[in-house]
C-alpha cells in the first residue's frame, strides 16, 4: 500500500525572522512547508516540488505568479497573497486579486491565523482532512 504524499505549501517571504517563526509554528502540522526568500528561489522549488498552495507577499506576487504559471499545474494552484497594510486601500485589494490572488491576508497577522488559512485551503483538496471545530 503506497503512502499518500503530504500536502506542500510554498511560502515566498523576504523576512527571515518570519520564515523562521512560521517554520517553527508549523513543524508538527500535517503538511510540508517550502520556504523561499525570493522569486528566484521559489522558481527552483516550483520546478522541483509542485506545491498545493502558494503564499506570497504582494510585492513579489507578479514574479512568483509567472513562475507558477510555467509549471505543469499552472494556475490550478491556489495563491494566497499577503498585503503589508492593516487596512489597505480598495485599489490595493483589487490589484492583488487582478494579479491572480485567490485569497488575501493583510499584515500584521499572527502565525495561527496563517496556519488556519493553510488548513482551509488545503481542505479543498482531497489530500487533506478539514479540522473539526471544538464543541
Amino acid at each position: 500500500m503506497s503512502r499518500k504524499p503530504r500536502p506542500r505549501i510554498l511560502v515566498v517571504e523576504p523576512d527571515p525572522g518570519f520564515r523562521k517563526e512560521l517554520a517553527e509554528a508549523c513543524r508538527d502540522e500535517p503538511y510540508d512547508l517550502l520556504l523561499s526568500a525570493d522569486p528566484e528561489q521559489a522558481r527552483g522549488l516550483l520546478d522541483h516540488s509542485p506545491p498545493d498552495l502558494v503564499v506570497v507577499d504582494s510585492a513579489l506576487g507578479p514574479a512568483v505568479l509567472a513562475a507558477l504559471e510555467a509549471t505543469p499545474r499552472g494556475r490550478r494552484t491556489p495563491l494566497l497573497m499577503t498585503l503589508a497594510a492593516p487596512d489597505p486601500e480598495e485599489d490595493a485589494v483589487l490589484k492583488a486579486f487582478e494579479e491572480g490572488a485567490d485569497d488575501l491576508l493583510c499584515r500584521p497577522f499572527g502565525v495561527a491565523w496563517l496556519r488556519t488559512r493553510f488548513r482551509v485551503w488545503l481542505s479543498r483538496s482531497l489530500r487533506f482532512e478539514r479540522p473539526t471545530r471544538p464543541s
